[in-house]
């Protein structure tokens, strides 16, 4: 890989080490079946901290593997352990991403606006709903299995009783990741109308298409990615790549209006807008251009370039981050 030379790409569908329980720890067993015995292999293998409850463990034989060990764990959930180094990389490339989302963002709009004034049931206004959700009001996309394990909701996998009618619009409300109670207000009259037609459709999940046989079909993450995927031209713009544009957006909005930037308050502003704690925010949501602020406010765009289909905070963003 040329960003990274000094680590190999090394997937766990090739040869590797293996563990078998012995006494109070584990022994090894190399990708031939033979026992390590080396010590500072060994210290490499428990530096790891596979946990000795996961099954099906495979470890890299190479300390410059790229993914260093996976398992399952008590729920058979596949688990990964990345080098380091990749973990960083994985980082910056995030980052890198949200120049090239925030100049398609625009065009993803555009194409929404569109599909929404499909009729209720079809598929592609099903898709556009589940992105102006995402977009406007910051939800994870959500996945059966979170559902069905943990009994959490994301874009996808809302039911019909997550949506009440509030005193001044629609609200909704539902348990998010780690049990938090997530609530969001729906003021755009547009999103509105929006969730009240798919209210009107059958089926078990809020959003929802229907067949031509006339039954109820979910929207899965991978219809909403595809879709991204059209869109943009990109497969590396997601609809995960919207929490983390508007975690950014949120805090450079915080340090905007601050009177002191701090990261604390900025972090603060992005937990708030994607319902995470601040550690979470501070260290996957936020560009680091943004968090850089803290040291130097000066930087704050004051008067950002217009760009059509982009708020003012957002126009923020790419002034600071698009150079």
């Amino acid at each position: 890989m040329r960003e990274i030379p000094d680590l190999i790409y090394y997937p766990d569908t090739r040869p590797g080490i293996t563990r078998r329980r012995c006494g109070r720890g584990f022994t090894y067993f190399a990708p031939d079946g033979t026992r390590i015995e080396d010590v500072e292999e060994r210290r490499r293998l428990s530096s790891l901290a596979v946990p000795p409850a996961y099954e099906n463990v495979w470890i890299c034989p190479r300390p410059d593997g790229h993914l260093q060990a996976s398992g399952r764990d008590a729920r058979q959930r596949k688990q990964y352990r990345y080098h380091p180094k990749w973990t960083e990389y994985r980082a910056r490339k995030k980052y890198d991403d949200l120049t090239e989302f925030g100049r398609a963002l625009p065009r993803i709009r555009r194409n929404i606006a569109r599909d929404l004034d499909r009729e209720a049931g079809d598929i592609d206004f099903a898709v556009a709903a589940v992105l102006a959700i995402i977009d406007r009001l910051s939800l994870r996309i959500g996945h059966p299995d979170y559902e069905h394990e943990n009994g959490t909701y994301g874009a996808t996998t809302l039911t019909h009783r997550h949506l009440s009618l509030g005193e001044h619009g629609l609200d909704l409300r539902y348990p998010g990741k780690g049990g938090r109670d997530v609530k969001r207000h729906v003021k755009d009259n547009k999103l509105q109308k929006v969730l009240h037609d798919l209210d009107d459709l059958p089926g078990a999940r809020l959003v929802e298409w229907i067949d031509s046989d006339g039954t109820p079909r979910e929207v899965t993450s991978d219809l909403v990615n595809h879709r991204l995927a059209e869109i943009t031209q990109s497969d590396r713009l997601t609809a995960k790549t919207f929490r983390t544009w508007n975690g950014s957006v949120a805090a450079l909005h915080a340090a905007a209006e601050a009177e002191k930037v701090t990261i604390k308050g900025m972090s603060e502003a992005a937990a708030q807008r994607l319902a995470n704690t601040p550690t979470i925010a501070r260290n996957s949501y936020i560009h680091p251009e943004v968090i850089a602020l803290a040291e130097d406010p000066g930087r704050i765009p004051q008067d950002p370039p217009q760009i059509s289909g982009l708020r003012v905070d957002e126009r923020r963003l790419m002034a600071l981050i698009d150079r």
